[in-house]
């Protein structure tokens, strides 16, 4: 099972493989994570063939297997873990409509959506999103309120940049089983 730290900064590696030469501490920085951390999962990455040294430098291998491994951690518990709560879309046309949705700032959508905009394959049946702010912030976009029961999924975004990662949409697709998720994944697969 992933730990956080490591969830966070095999996160890191997936999103950009160069950052496997970077430095500790900056990718302690950049996980939120202490350098220990950094230094144990590189280690434990190196033993079980993720990463290996040529020279002075390190390689990321077996990228796929790894990015299959974080996605598995993610849906087995971690995903949970950035829950924040449940929404609903105002009306059954704001719904058919939610493209046209403009999210506030520091919002994104995940997920089936997000797969969506990225390859315009999948017709969402859930919704996730993701804010770096309060879920409340959904509240202003006039079409979304809070029920516990709602279709819509929020959570706390773990990343800094704007959106949503190829990655990470591709891990909560894997976490939905059913075969046209696994097939959407698929094909975000070949973006990341």
């Amino acid at each position: 099972m992933i730990q956080r730290a490591e969830f966070q900064i095999i996160f890191r590696l997936l999103q950009d493989k160069a950052k496997v030469n970077s430095n500790y501490r900056q990718l302690a920085a950049e996980a939120a994570t202490s350098i220990g951390s950094v230094h144990n999962t590189m280690q434990s990455l190196m033993e079980k063939g993720y990463i290996v040294e040529d020279g002075k430098k390190r390689l990321l291998r077996k990228r796929t297997s790894l990015l299959d491994r974080w996605a598995r951690a993610y849906a087995d518990g971690l995903k949970e873990r950035f829950f924040i709560a449940r929404f609903t879309f105002l009306t059954p046309q704001v719904k058919e409509c939610w493209r046209n949705i403009c999210l506030p700032e520091n919002v994104s959508w995940g997920g089936e959506p997000a797969a969506a905009l990225l390859d315009n394959y999948l017709r969402p049946e859930r919704w996730d999103v993701y804010t770096a702010d309060n879920a409340n912030a959904l509240i202003t976009t006039g079409r979304m309120i809070p029920k516990a029961d709602g279709e819509i999924y929020v959570y706390r975004r773990f990343w800094d940049e704007a959106g949503t990662p190829p990655v990470v949409v591709y891990a909560d697709l894997m976490a939905v089983d059913n075969d046209r998720c696994r097939e959407a994944a698929e094909r975000i697969r070949e973006m990341v």
